[in-house]
């Protein structure tokens, strides 16, 4: 089995500088960075000449795409690598980060990471310590 380092250093390849998760449809812009397609359709919504790059912001004229076919393909192995195994839980640790749980979102009810709590899924809702949300529990208990 791969070295923890190495499936994180495998996952850190895998993941969009935008959204902070594995790569959907990646797609290469001007300057050779690579995001999801719909990240970068985001960003550049509304846009019609001079398509920053997202992560470096160096410009390019044309709204040029170009998808990364092998990039997909090591993003489905690195989901595949990334199972959750019974120590994660056992550790509580995220299933999805394989990082400690030390957050909890109050508008989905669950523990989440620091990685989560900046992701798409949690990124505008409200997140609180987890201990401080286990001793508002306890209280309303």
């Amino acid at each position: 089995m791969a070295a923890p380092r190495h499936l994180q250093s495998l996952k850190e390849e895998a993941t969009c500088s935008v959204c902070l998760d594995y790569f959907t449809d990646p797609v290469a812009v001007a300057c050779g960075h690579t995001f999801c397609l719909s990240c970068v359709t985001r960003c550049w919504e509304g846009l019609q000449t001079d398509f920053p790059c997202p992560q470096c912001r160096a410009i390019s004229e044309t709204k040029t795409l170009r998808p990364n076919r092998k990039l997909a393909n090591v993003v489905e192995i690195a989901k595949q690598l990334q199972v959750p195994s019974a120590t994660t839980q056992e550790a509580n640790l995220c299933r999805k980060h394989e990082e400690k749980l030390k957050l909890f979102c109050e508008d989905d009810q669950e523990p989440i990471c620091v990685v989560c709590s900046v992701s798409h899924d949690h990124k505008q809702h409200m997140v609180v310590p987890i201990l401080e949300a286990a001793q508002e529990h306890k209280i309303c208990v």
